[in-house]
């Protein structure tokens, strides 16, 4: 077991959603989470209900998320665990995806979580520690998706890291696992944004949910996050949280 108490992790897109949760999760078992988001008034507000640092990141700049990782060691002395959460969904088929879209999810989805990675197993090899890495893929890097070409694209690449990086690692002792949520409700998915009928739509693509009646949760999918980091024997692993979409 991975004891979270008195471990230092960053969790990017940690202001809202998935990444809030896992946030508090880890602060519940007696870590030191930091929030790491581009969303400054989200972050903040978060960072003091909490009682947690908050650091401003967009995590398509190198630079910006090596800084995070040298800022959040100057304050802990070590880190320990790196959930890279942070991502977009442009919702466009081919036909109607403009390469400057397309560039955007990469820079955000595919490289945001290499740099996370990089930076963060960089620290972990230097403290010569255990560590442990979980990346945020979705279940749009298990199955293909029509009108999402650049999600799917960017996710199965993180999978495809994911992977990589568990084997080159694991002689570290650094555990790396990717998480595969489906749909979960969030500010920007929810009734109220879009739609009654959206929503049902959205609910039937999950099994589950003829019993839930609703699409996933953020604690949900932030206790699939905790038990990759905690699991002492998992990695490259891809901890699917998906409601039942990919077992049809």
């Amino acid at each position: 077991m991975f004891e979270i108490k008195d471990k230092v992790a960053i969790v990017t897109g940690g202001a809202s959603g998935i990444g809030l949760a896992t946030v508090e999760m880890i602060l519940a078992k007696g870590g030191k989470p930091v929030i790491a988001d581009y969303n400054e008034e989200s972050g903040k507000k978060e960072s003091e209900r909490l009682g947690v640092p908050f650091v401003k990141v967009d995590v398509s700049c190198e630079e910006q998320v090596k800084n995070v990782v040298a800022a959040v060691v100057d304050m802990y002395g070590h880190l320990d665990i790196m959930v890279a959460n942070a991502g977009i969904n442009p919702i466009a088929g081919l036909l109607n995806l403009t390469m400057e879209t397309y560039q955007r999810a990469v820079e955000i989805n595919q490289n945001g979580v290499l740099y996370c990675d990089k930076y963060a197993i960089e620290q972990m090899v230097k403290q010569g520690t255990p560590g442990a890495v979980v990346n945020t893929s979705s279940v749009s890097g298990l199955v293909g998706q029509a009108h999402e070409l650049a999600y799917n694209t960017t996710k199965f690449a993180v999978r495809g890291m994911t992977k990589s990086l568990a084997l080159e690692y694991a002689p570290n002792n650094i555990r790396v696992n990717s998480i595969h949520p489906a749909c979960v409700l969030s500010n920007m998915v929810n009734e109220d944004v879009i739609g009654h009928e959206m929503m049902q739509q959205m609910i039937a693509l999950h099994p589950i949910s003829a019993a839930t009646g609703r699409i996933g949760l953020p604690e949900e999918i932030a206790h699939g996050i905790i038990f990759a980091i905690e699991n002492t024997f998992m990695t490259g692993a891809e901890v699917v949280l998906d409601g039942g979409w990919t077992v049809q």
